[in-house]
């Protein structure tokens, strides 16, 4: 748990990493009747269901030159009001050595906020 966790008030947080983006895909699917906010290379989208999410990250990543290594980090946790939520980075790495590349990428998907 970070210090940021902790002054938000989260509760139950799980940390996933895997190779690849079929954690992402079924992250989203474990979110399906939700709306997500995807932050692109270019363009933020927002009020996203999961089909038009899917269609958006297709279009992000089909535009690449480059063939990247793609790697999937999922936070799932309760937020303080007591709703589910998760945020999930897909880091597209144009090299094999870990160090700083300009030509990397990464997105992030978030959910949003659910109003009652």
């Amino acid at each position: 748990m970070s210090i940021i966790d902790l002054i938000k008030k989260r509760k139950n947080i799980i940390c996933q990493e895997s190779e690849g983006i079929t954690l992402a895909t079924h992250t989203i699917n474990d979110f399906e009747d939700r709306t997500f906010t995807l932050k692109g290379l270019k363009n933020k989208h927002c009020g996203l269901n999961g089909q038009d999410i899917f269609k958006h990250m297709e279009n992000e990543l089909d535009i690449m030159l480059i063939l990247y290594h793609f790697t999937t980090k999922v936070k799932t946790y309760i937020d303080k009001k007591g709703i589910s939520q998760a945020e999930i980075k897909i880091i597209g790495n144009a090299s094999t050595m870990n160090r700083y590349n300009p030509l990397d990428i990464e997105l992030e998907i978030k959910t949003e906020i659910q109003n009652k």
